[in-house]
């Protein structure tokens, strides 16, 4: 008897099952006298309306104005009682609620992109295309070993949930307050310093359903993520680098304290199986986007896995390699644009990338004292060396303009679904 509450007085809804009810009536009664309905010799409308209509020597117009008139009420009787439900739950909050709908099926409508990689710059392009589309897949490396992915790592036996984290929290619907809840690093000293709440939450949640892939879905859901979170593989990633005097490094905190050239990036397990939902999500996408991150600590990890680089290889999707502004100390010292390019087609095979997009905008003078004293340089943007690898360049304005040297989010997302619209 729960439902009878819904007609208790206040709740504003016994008006519009009656205007409901009172619009199915009048929709009957012109249908009825549309089709010349009679049952057991007693016609369905009124008295008063067949005079009328004799009056008239039967015209149909009013038969067709009251269904006008039963359509009419019906839909906004319906409107109005969803609306009269929402006020409950959500007082004044009408024309958001109007405006959610709108948007998310807008969104729903966007083209099916997997963005492959992570580290800090799969969050920056994953925040850009949720504003076109939310058939966003986000494959994430799961080969962290450092901070507190790493202590989570080892003391629970879980991959690393950093990266993820990051990922969900950048295609977040929510509050910035429960995005900040999620990011929040823990500076008490003790056993919690340094670990971020979100870490802590998704290895909680998979202790719980002792399940890392439903952890993420959970976590997922509570922050409404425009999207999905799939790591690459529920199985152990060690990373190892070959350096170029033959020296095989393990561990991806390792790799970049190096400062010999990585001449190939190797995976010291071997037959790792993907993530069945990973390769569906390949397969069934417009588009695959691959970086921007680390080249050899986070993009390349993830092709590594044959299955992943085969279905990409195989996917009709269009192949979008977005390049690093910046060199990155320990992997790509000295790297220009078309030097990215060659590490991921060494590690996949020709014709693996259709596109890479590179900026081609000045980085301020002041910015690039305060990069050098890090030992990081802008990319160079060199056409004829990409041109000649097959791969279509891609050159834009994607600079942020702030106090450190990044995509701008905007820019790069209108960049991204530029190639997919023309």
């Amino acid at each position: 008897m729960q439902s009878w509450r819904w007609l208790y007085p206040g709740m504003k809804l016994k008006r519009w099952f009656f205007l409901i009810g009172l619009a199915i009536i009048v929709f009957i009664v012109g249908f009825s006298g549309l089709m010349s309905a009679h049952v057991s010799g007693i016609h369905l409308r009124p008295a008063i309306i067949i005079d009328i209509e004799d009056d008239l020597k039967r015209l149909k117009f009013v038969d067709f104005l009251f269904m006008i008139l039963g359509i009419w009420g019906f839909v906004l009787g319906i409107r109005r009682l969803m609306f009269s439900v929402l006020t409950v739950y959500a007082p004044a909050r009408e024309k958001e609620f109007l405006n959610v709908v709108y948007e998310k099926t807008r969104l729903r409508r966007g083209p099916r992109i997997v963005v492959v990689g992570g580290g800090t710059g799969m969050p920056n392009v994953l925040s850009s295309l949720k504003q076109y589309t939310s058939n966003l897949t986000a494959v994430v490396t799961v080969a962290d070993d450092g901070g507190s992915s790493g202590r989570l790592r080892k003391d629970f036996g879980t991959p690393p949930p950093g990266d993820i984290r990051n990922c969900i929290v950048a295609l977040s619907d929510q509050e910035t307050l429960l995005n900040d809840l999620f990011q929040y690093r823990f500076k008490a000293h003790g056993d919690l310093k340094g670990h971020s709440f979100g870490n802590l939450f998704i290895t909680v949640m998979k202790e719980i359903t002792g399940d890392f892939g439903r952890a993420v879905e959970e976590s997922s859901r509570v922050l409404s993520t425009r999207g999905t979170v799939m790591p690459v593989t529920f199985e152990p990633m060690i990373l190892q680098a070959r350096l170029k005097n033959g020296k095989i490094v393990t561990g991806e905190s390792n790799i970049s304290k190096s400062k010999m050239p990585i001449e190939r990036i190797l995976l010291k397990e071997k037959n790792i199986k993907p993530n069945k939902q990973v390769l569906k999500a390949i397969l069934e996408a417009d588009a695959v986007v691959l970086g921007p991150g680390s080249l050899y600590t986070s993009v390349i990890p993830n092709l590594l896995i044959p299955q992943v680089a085969e279905t990409i290889a195989l996917s009709r999707a269009v192949k979008i390699y977005v390049c690093n502004v910046m060199t990155q100390p320990g992997e790509t010292d000295d790297y220009a644009v078309s030097d990215h390019v060659k590490a991921v087609l060494n590690h996949t095979g020709p014709n693996f990338i259709h596109y890479v997009i590179a900026n081609k905008e000045k980085v301020s003078p002041k910015l690039l004292q305060r990069y050098k004293t890090y030992h990081q340089v802008p990319v160079v943007l060199d056409e004829a060396e990409i041109n000649a690898l097959g791969v279509k360049l891609i050159k834009s304005n994607l600079l942020n303009h702030e106090n450190y040297v990044r995509h701008s989010s905007e820019k790069l997302g209108k960049a991204i679904i530029r190639r997919l619209v023309i």
